[in-house]
C-alpha cells in the first residue's frame, strides 16, 4: 500500500510539472486509466483523494429524538429518588426503564442496550466490566429451574433490633428462582415452629414448589444424631410433595439468587429506622408488593413476577390453611443433599459421615435419601457413584 500511495503522489507531481500523460504512465509503469482516475480524485478532494475509500458502511446511526432521551433521562433520576414509597424499591435499569416507557404508551419503544447508551452518554452509569469466564473443574449439580414454581430458595436474614427493644427480630425470605418472585415475613425467633409457619405463608403467597432450598441451619436441617430421623421441616415438605433440598456447607453463594435478594434490600429497607414490629410487617409487605408488581425482568420478556404468574396454574395453599407444627408421619419422597468431597474422600449427611474415596476429593456429589426404598445414593456428575441403605424412622 505504501508503494502504491508513493506511485500516486509521483504521477500527480509530475504532471502540474509539464509531463505528458504518456511519460508518467510509462516511468510508473502504470496504464492511463490508472492515472485519469487518481488524477480526477485529486481535482475532487485534493492530496487526500489519493488515499484509497474504506468499504466499511458509511451510513451513522441516527440518534435517538431528543424527546425520546429526555424521557428516559426523567425516568431514570425518577426511579432513582427513591422518593416516594411507590418508587422506594424500584430498580433502576435499562429494563425497569423500559418497563416504564411501555407502560406510557411510548412508540417506537426503544431497545435496553439503546437506552444503556443513553444512560452512559449523560454519565449516569458506568459500562460493565466484562471478565472472562472461569474454567470449572466440574458443573456445579444443584438444580435448575426452567419455570415459575420449579425451584424456590430460602433464607435469613438477621438478627435484627427495633430502636429501643433487646428482642431479636429475624426476616425470612423466599424466592422463586425463575421468576424472581418473592415472600418476605418477619419472625419473632428462629425457631423451628417460625420455619414450618413461614413454608405454609410461602405456599400460600408463591404456591408449592417441586423444589425448595435451604441451608445448613440446625433450624432446617436438625443436627446431631436426631438428625437422621428427618427434621420437622423435611417432614413437611415430603408431606405437600416438595423435595427439600440443602446447599453445600458453609457456601452460601449455592443459594446465590435469595442471596443476591437479601443483600439489594437490606440497604433501602434500613434506611429507616423501625420503632415497633408492626411497622416492620407493614414495611416488608411493601417491599414484597414491588419486588413482584414492578421489578420487570428479561427472562421474563420484560414482564413482573405478578404479569408472568398471572397467566398460570400454581398449586397454592388456601389462604385459611394451617399449617401443622408437630412432627409428622414421614412420607415418601427425595431428599437432596449437595456436599463437596472432604480432603479425608468422606461426604457428610444429618451429622453421618460417608467414605466415597480420596479420588474425588473437592468434587461435589449430589447424595439422594430416598425415604420409600430406604436408601442413600451418591451422584458423581448424573451416574451413581455409591449407595448406601438408610431405614429412618416413621414415627
Amino acid at each position: 500500500m505504501h508503494d502504491e500511495l508513493t506511485a500516486r503522489q509521483r504521477a500527480i507531481s509530475l504532471r502540474p510539472a509539464g509531463r505528458s500523460v504518456t511519460y508518467i504512465c510509462a516511468a510508473l509503469g502504470r496504464v492511463e486509466a490508472w492515472f485519469y482516475k487518481w488524477w480526477r480524485r485529486y481535482l475532487e478532494s485534493g492530496p487526500e483523494g489519493l488515499y484509497d475509500l474504506t468499504r466499511a458502511n458509511h451510513h451513522v446511526a441516527q440518534r435517538i429524538p431528543p424527546e425520546l432521551e429526555r424521557t428516559i433521562l426523567s425516568v431514570r433520576r425518577r426511579l432513582q429518588a427513591h422518593a416516594t414509597p411507590a418508587t422506594r424499591y424500584s430498580l433502576i435499569g435499562a429494563t425497569a426503564i423500559l418497563s416504564e416507557l411501555k407502560s406510557l404508551g411510548i412508540r417506537p419503544l426503544p431497545s435496553e442496550r439503546t437506552i444503556e447508551r443513553v444512560l452512559e452518554r449523560n454519565g449516569l452509569t458506568a459500562p460493565r466490566v466484562r471478565l472472562a469466564p472461569l474454567l470449572p473443574r466440574q458443573e456445579y449439580p444443584g438444580p435448575q429451574a426452567q419455570t415459575s414454581n420449579q425451584l424456590h430458595e430460602v433464607d435469613l436474614v438477621g438478627p435484627i433490633y427495633l430502636k429501643g427493644r433487646s428482642h431479636r427480630y429475624y426476616i425470612w425470605v423466599g424466592k422463586d428462582s425463575f421468576d424472581g418472585a418473592v415472600c418476605l415475613r418477619l419472625a419473632d425467633s428462629r425457631r423451628m415452629d417460625e420455619v414450618l409457619w413461614f413454608l405454609g405463608e410461602c405456599g400460600k403467597d408463591l404456591g408449592l414448589p417441586e423444589q425448595v432450598q435451604f441451608d445448613n441451619a440446625r433450624e432446617l436441617a436438625g443436627w446431631g444424631p436426631a438428625a437422621r430421623t428427618l427434621s420437622r421441616v423435611i417432614r413437611l415438605c415430603l408431606r405437600f410433595g416438595v423435595g427439600p433440598v440443602f446447599i453445600p456447607a458453609g457456601e452460601p453463594q449455592c443459594n446465590g439468587s435469595v442471596e443476591n435478594c437479601n443483600g439489594w434490600f437490606q440497604g433501602p429497607l434500613f434506611d429507616r429506622r423501625f420503632k415497633r414490629p408492626g411497622d416492620l410487617r407493614r414495611e416488608l409487605a411493601r417491599l414484597q408488593e414491588a419486588v413482584n408488581t414492578q421489578h420487570a425482568h428479561p427472562r421474563l420478556g420484560g414482564k413482573t413476577p405478578a404479569q408472568h404468574r398471572r397467566g398460570l396454574r400454581l398449586r397454592k395453599l388456601p389462604a385459611g390453611f394451617v399449617v401443622p407444627t408437630g412432627r409428622l408421619p414421614l412420607a415418601a419422597g427425595r431428599v437432596t443433599f449437595l456436599r463437596r468431597v472432604s480432603m479425608a474422600g468422606t461426604v457428610t449427611v444429618l451429622s453421618q459421615s460417608f467414605r466415597v474415596g480420596k479420588r474425588h476429593r473437592g468434587l461435589y456429589l449430589r447424595l439422594v435419601v430416598d425415604t420409600g426404598r430406604g436408601a442413600l445414593t451418591a451422584y458423581l456428575n448424573g451416574r451413581v457413584l455409591k449407595r448406601w441403605p438408610y431405614k429412618l424412622l416413621n414415627e
